[in-house]
This record gives structure tokens, C-alpha cells and sequence, in this order.
């Protein structure tokens, strides 16, 4: 009988033992300290109501209005918030304009990235999409997410879609649907004939 008590006792020590490795472990202690996260750097300048403008050889590339501004100079990159951008593109100077709710500009790049609720224009052409990239020294947009391309005529939806703002191509990716619209169509054929 004693040896079956001892043999109990060892069997609940054991299993106490076990229990707390197994409790340690759950509760991390075993685990290496967090390094810290590091906290973003506060901007270098902040400005509300602005107006950032871009230009070349004596004209006007492009320019953004924006609610307010946060610019850092590490870097180099202008966070905005409700963004308009237009652009003149091409020798004609067309103008381009969408606006967003949140957005990055870099100057010295020449480039933009627009985010959320993006809606704009060219020309007949209304755009929308999930998220907008402008590369100024390149004459080409991309669109992304959710994007829509219409115009009185025909409607293009896709994932994707680049356009070439020099020579008005639009090349669309991923789930690509159009839609031509006959109405509008047979309407524009009769104003050429007038």
C-alpha cells in the first residue's frame, strides 16, 4: 500500500510540473522580449489649403489642391488629404482631373498615388477606381481596384487599367468587361452628319 501511495504522489507531482512548463509557455514567458515598434516621424511641415504645383520649359504640368498637407523630409513625399489634381497633357494641353480622398505627391519625381473614393475626367471619359497612380515623366495613369471607364458611348470595367495620356490608348486587365451602348451611338452618328 505504501508503494502504491508513493506512486500516486509521484504521478501528481509529475503532473503539476508538467502543468506549469505547459502553462509558461502559453503565457509567453519563454518567449523573446517585443523589440519596440517604431513610431512614424512626425511631419516637418504641415499646411492646410494648398496648392502644389509642377511645371517644365516655362508651363504648367500639373497642379494639386488639397485640404491639408504633412511633408517630411526624410522622405521627400507630400501626404495629402482630399486631393484635386489636374494635368495638361499632350500639345493640345488637355486637361485631366480626378480628386480622391487621400493621397501621396512627389514633386521631385513627378509621380502620385491617389487613394479611395477616386472619381475623375478626360476629356469625354469619366474614371473611377480603387486607386490612382500618375507617372508625370512617363505621360501615363494607372487605375486599380475597382475601375470604371465610360464615356456616352461604351463602358470599360476591370481590375486594372493604364492609359497613355500622350496617345489615348487604355489597355485594361483582370475581369475585363465592355459595353457598348447603341443610343449613344446612333445619337453621335447623326450629329456628324449634320
Amino acid at each position: 500500500m505504501r508503494k502504491s501511495l508513493v506512486f500516486v504522489v509521484l504521478i501528481f507531482v509529475l503532473g503539476l510540473a508538467i502543468g506549469l512548463v505547459v502553462n509558461e509557455q502559453r503565457n509567453g514567458r519563454g518567449r523573446a522580449p517585443e523589440k519596440p515598434v517604431a513610431k512614424a516621424s512626425d511631419p516637418d511641415v504641415m499646411a492646410e489649403d494648398l496648392e502644389l504645383v509642377q511645371g517644365a520649359e516655362g508651363k504648367v504640368l500639373w497642379r494639386v489642391r488639397a485640404k491639408t498637407a504633412q511633408y517630411s523630409m526624410d522622405q521627400r513625399i507630400v501626404q495629402v488629404l482630399r486631393p484635386q489634381l489636374t494635368a495638361y497633357v499632350g500639345a493640345e494641353r488637355q486637361e485631366f482631373f480626378v480628386k480622391s480622398d487621400t493621397g501621396e505627391v512627389n514633386q521631385q519625381g513627378n509621380t502620385m498615388t491617389l487613394r479611395d473614393n477616386i472619381t475623375g475626367r478626360y476629356g469625354a471619359f469619366v474614371l473611377t477606381s480603387d486607386v490612382f497612380d500618375y507617372i508625370g515623366a512617363m505621360k501615363k495613369i494607372y487605375l486599380k481596384g475597382r475601375v470604371g471607364v465610360s464615356r456616352p458611348d461604351f463602358s470599360v470595367n476591370a481590375t486594372a487599367v493604364e492609359i497613355n495620356l500622350e496617345t489615348r490608348v487604355l489597355t485594361a486587365a483582370g475581369g475585363v468587361t465592355a459595353e457598348l451602348i447603341p443610343a449613344a451611338l446612333d445619337a453621335m452618328k447623326k450629329e456628324k452628319s449634320k
